[in-house]
């Protein structure tokens, strides 16, 4: 939640509340706005930002209170693509670059697909867990508790239940581009050997 009328006196708010000497409050701001891309904007106005660029300045004040593990609801929401893609970096920075633990819970398949570790809930117990590539190759399992999977994963299912023979556990487009290159290469292959 945004409540200042700039951008670092923001991500200072909380640890002003708790007391936190200045000089290691002004440290704080700029290792959090550091962290999160945000620091040429630290005198701009909060409500002048774009949704993604908000969503960083909410995470940096977060941030400034030096958790040991980020745990964050649905951050991608009502976001554009660019402003979705703009957090999903902040957070796979902080997670290898910063080595902070990163709990986020999102609906977004292709989202869950770029984390370490997967876990499916459906109403409060663990439905299943594992890599995203472990988790999403069980498609049939997901989506009958209502969940989707990445369209890369949907169009892989999809094509071998017509018959065709794509391993499981392509999670991106990319990976998805080379398996049909492969299986169409060992097709054309096979007909030039009959």
């Amino acid at each position: 939640q945004l409540v200042a009328t700039s951008v670092e006196e923001d991500v200072a708010f909380a640890p002003e509340n708790l007391g936190v000497p200045q000089k290691e409050i002004r440290e704080r701001v700029d290792y959090a706005l550091d962290a999160v891309n945000m620091t040429e904007f630290k005198e701009h106005a909060p409500h002048m930002l774009s949704g993604g660029q908000k969503q960083r300045i909410a995470i940096a004040g977060v941030l400034a209170m030096k958790p040991d593990i980020l745990v964050m609801d649905e951050p991608t929401a009502m976001l554009d693509p660019s402003g979705r893609r703009e957090i999903m970096e902040t957070v796979k920075k902080l997670n290898k670059n910063e080595g902070m633990t990163v709990v986020m819970i999102t609906h977004f398949m292709e989202e869950a697909a770029q984390a370490d570790r997967v876990v499916v809930i459906d109403h409060g117990r663990i439905m299943m867990e594992g890599t995203p590539k472990e988790v999403f190759s069980k498609v049939d399992e997901i989506k009958k508790i209502g969940l989707d999977v990445p369209q890369a994963t949907e169009l892989v299912h999809i094509l071998n239940k017509s018959g065709f023979d794509f391993e499981s556990g392509i999670l991106t487009a990319d990976e998805c581009v080379d398996a049909v290159m492969k299986v169409y290469n060992n097709a054309k292959g096979g007909a030039a050997n009959d």
